[in-house]
This record gives C-alpha cells, structure tokens and sequence, in this order.
C-alpha cells in the first residue's frame, strides 16, 4: 500500500476509491467543524437574547458600560442596547449562512458516500 501511495504520487492513475474515501474524510472535518461553529455562533445569540431581556426592564439613567479592549467605557444605555441589537442580527445572519453551508456540506457528503457504495458495488459482487 505504501508503493501504491508512492506511485500515485509519481503520476500513475489513483484509484477512485481512494480519491473517494479521501474525500469523504475531508468532507467529515469540515462538517464537524462547521458544526461547533454553528453551536458557538447560536450560543452567543442566546446570550445576547438574555442580555437585551435584561437590560430592556432598566431605567434611562442607569450607569451602563461596554467593554473597549480591556477597558470599561461608559456609554448611554439606548447605545447599548443598539450595539446589542446589531451584534444580535450579524450573530443570526452568520447563523444562517452556517446553515446554508451545512447544508451544502451535506449534500456533498452524501452524493459522495453514493458515488463510493457505487465504486464498490463491482468489487463486492464480483468476488
């Protein structure tokens, strides 16, 4: 197997099987990381959905504050909760793009597990 890696690496015709597993692997990892992308993106829009809830119950004249590198800044509240609302509807149109390329993923990944149930469908009934 080691010679035949080799090989193919020198220019002879690869087995289609191979170049379909390989994908199939590729494919995989991108789904899985896109995944905890996903997971990641969702997690902070619940977590600004809270926050909004929170801060939408206070008064006008509460102190409010948003963080600039490692420093607190004072800000007006209605600012907040702006800067809140905005990073609220970036977070939802990322999360939908991630759904979008999940699906497109998906969609790769099972015509390419057809492609190889079809690459060793001869091999399997022929011997």
């Amino acid at each position: 197997q080691y010679l035949r890696g080799a090989m193919s690496s020198e220019g002879k015709e690869e087995d289609p099987r191979n170049e379909l597993q390989r994908k199939k692997v590729v494919l995989s990892r991108q789904l899985i990381q896109l995944q905890g992308q996903l997971q990641m993106k969702e997690r902070a829009a619940k977590s600004t959905e809270l926050t909004i809830a929170e801060v939408k119950g206070l008064p006008k004249d509460t102190n409010s504050y948003r963080t600039v590198g490692r420093m607190f800044l004072a800000t007006p509240l209605e600012e907040v909760k702006e800067g809140l609302r905005e990073f609220l509807e970036e977070t939802n149109k990322e999360i939908e793009q991630l759904k979008s390329k999940k699906r497109y993923l998906e969609k790769q990944a099972k015509q390419n597990l057809d492609e190889l149930k079809q690459e060793t469908e001869p091999v399997q009934t022929g011997g």
